[in-house]
């Protein structure tokens, strides 16, 4: 009975986390940007966005990424994509400066078909929304496309199967169960290695990760260039 009775507000939460809307959605996209900052900037380091280049993020959710891409990228330009409205509005909320400057852009759009031109971008990253993308070996050619060759795309994942040699109380707790459940609902849980293995596949070079086991559920970031 108590599982039913939780399973509708979980199923909320989950829901919001792949496309937020709504009350909850707003909620959970303030929530997401700030949970998420200290793996965003993690991300962003392994990156090494220079001062003049054009940077997409995909699934930019409520724009934090975006705000930290676009004060490394100073005088370049970065987008975002989120194919949820709110979060759209919501990270144009947060860079409101960026986007009155012409240095942000925020759009609606798909990781599967991204409403940019073929070699558009330096860089292009994902943090913590890989999951979600519907196709990933599409999503990860659409990123190929829209880089410049000599372009680096970056996969930024909090949960993964890395293997942490002494886990942390909470990956002992929590991290077999979350990832079972996850998996249960269709969210496929992947180590580096696999991330490298699909970033060749849809044709980059030099493809490597780097990772912090202990992090979280096992911080990931795969990265690799065109």
């Amino acid at each position: 009975m108590i599982d039913k009775l939780l399973k509708r507000p979980l199923e909320l939460v989950e829901d919001n986390f792949k496309q937020p809307n709504g009350r909850a959605g707003r909620l959970i996209g303030h929530v997401m940007a700030k949970q998420h900052r200290t793996l965003t900037v993690w991300a962003i380091e392994h990156m090494e966005v220079r001062r003049s280049q054009r940077v997409l993020d995909i699934g930019c959710g409520g724009g934090m990424a975006v705000k930290l891409l676009s004060e490394q990228a100073s005088q370049g330009f970065v987008a975002g994509v989120d194919y949820s409205g709110e979060m759209v509005r919501q990270s144009v909320r947060r860079n409101v400066n960026g986007v009155a400057a012409g240095r942000v852009e925020i759009k609606q759009g798909d990781a599967g078909e991204l409403p940019y031109g073929d070699a558009s971008f330096d860089q292009v990253s994902a943090i913590e929304t890989f999951y979600f993308w519907p196709d990933h070996m599409r999503g990860l050619s659409e990123a190929y496309r829209v880089l410049k060759p000599g372009g680096q795309v970056s996969i930024t994942l909090e949960m993964s199967r890395e293997a942490a040699e002494k886990p942390t109380a909470k990956q002992r707790l929590l991290g077999k169960r979350f990832t079972e459940r996850s998996e249960r609902e269709g969210l496929r849980i992947l180590s580096g290695a696999d991330l490298v293995e699909m970033l060749g596949k849809a044709g980059f070079r030099d493809a490597r990760f780097v990772a912090e086991p202990l992090r979280s559920f096992g911080w990931v970031c795969a990265l690799a260039r065109k």
